[in-house]
């Protein structure tokens, strides 16, 4: 498999970001980023730049931002009303060839820097008629998650040192996550740097909240592809939304390290199968094998519950039917989420 690094959820001066699409590309570059989806407040005017541009391949959606519950319309040409209940705009995006990534679904904190943007209810948790189409969770959103922990007391202290203000993704959205796997509801996690690089006056001067370059090295999903990248743009473009979709993919936190040939899968003599596969127990247990590369704490999640824990490499049979994927800490901290393996009998 190969594994390129990505960004989603990210804003240009089309909509309240300070850069242009050049301006993320370049930075998207320099962090060592292979693709961004650029997605503005119901705006797609970005559009015109998708394709290949300093050498990252830039993709365009845009986010749909009613006062609450936002959600990223994806591989669509046209803006959908944010007027719209959530239900109907997620059916429009569906309805249009589309999907989508619920945002930063449980924010509960309202300060000088964000309002309160959380999904409201929780049973409206993809496209009416799912018919075997995928939805996506945003688990962690670095700008929301920094801005939860923002108080007038601490505002310079984790400006200054931002890992202060960043806790992970909450137990609530991991736990709903979950639930709806084992519904059978496929539903894939990304992890969103929400960037926009916002530009303000502080009392020492000019203050940049946080550069396009320095979000770039944080929440990072990785893509995993059964071959390389294709040149073409459209090609490309078509490869990396697919596999998004199919929640071929993981993310980490560069922020404590990176993670970018991660080993994860389910194994069975000489077959694999990878986050996004379905395996079956039809012909005998399956194994479970993972690998981070580096100094890590490893958990087996299953069904929502932790299986097993491991030291950075992990080897773990199992004879049951259910949702398998992988956690990793760093330091105590929240590092790696990888979207899960499912696991039928085979009966």
């Amino acid at each position: 498999m190969y594994h390129y690094p990505g960004a989603i959820h990210m804003h240009t001066r089309f909509s309240d970001g300070s850069g242009s699409v050049e301006d993320l590309a370049l930075a998207a570059r320099e962090a060592g980023l292979r693709w961004i989806i650029i997605t503005d407040h119901d705006d797609l005017r970005a559009k015109q730049y998708e394709g290949w541009l300093h050498d990252v391949l830039v993709i365009v959606g845009h986010e749909i931002t009613p006062p609450r519950n936002h959600f990223l319309a994806l591989d669509i040409d046209r803006v959908i009303d944010n007027r719209l209940p959530p239900q109907e705009f997620i059916d429009q995006v569906y309805a249009a060839g589309g999907f989508g990534i619920i945002a930063h679904p449980d924010e509960r904190v309202k300060n000088a820097f964000k309002d309160i943007y959380r999904w409201d209810d929780w049973g409206i948790d993809g496209p009416g008629e799912r018919n075997g189409r995928t939805v996506g969770i945003e688990l962690w959103n670095l700008m929301s998650d920094w801005g939860e922990h923002l108080t007038p007391r601490n505002k310079e202290i984790i400006y200054f040192f931002p890992r202060l203000g960043i806790s992970g993704p909450t137990p609530e959205t991991l736990a709903w996550w979950d639930r709806l796997n084992m519904m059978g509801k496929r539903t894939f996690g990304i992890g969103g740097v929400d960037a926009h690089a916002f530009v303000s006056r502080a009392f020492w001067g000019r203050v940049e909240v946080f550069p396009y370059r320095w979000m770039f090295g944080t929440l990072t999903n990785y893509v995993l592809l059964p071959e390389r990248l294709p040149f073409d743009a459209s090609t490309a473009t078509r490869t990396v939304l697919d596999a998004i979709a199919a929640g071929r993919s993981y993310f980490v936190n560069r922020l404590d390290g990176d993670c970018p040939a991660l080993v994860w899968h389910a194994a069975r003599g000489a077959m694999r199968w990878h986050a996004g596969d379905t395996a079956s127990l039809g012909d005998g247990p399956l194994t479970f094998v993972a690998d981070v590369g580096c100094d890590a704490q490893i958990h087996l999640i299953y069904d929502g519950r932790i299986l097993a824990r491991s030291a950075r490499l992990l080897r773990h049979s199992v004879v049951l039917p259910g949702v398998y994927r992988l956690e990793a800490y760093r330091r105590g901290m929240p590092w790696l989420y990888t979207n899960p393996v499912y696991v039928s009998s085979g009966k």
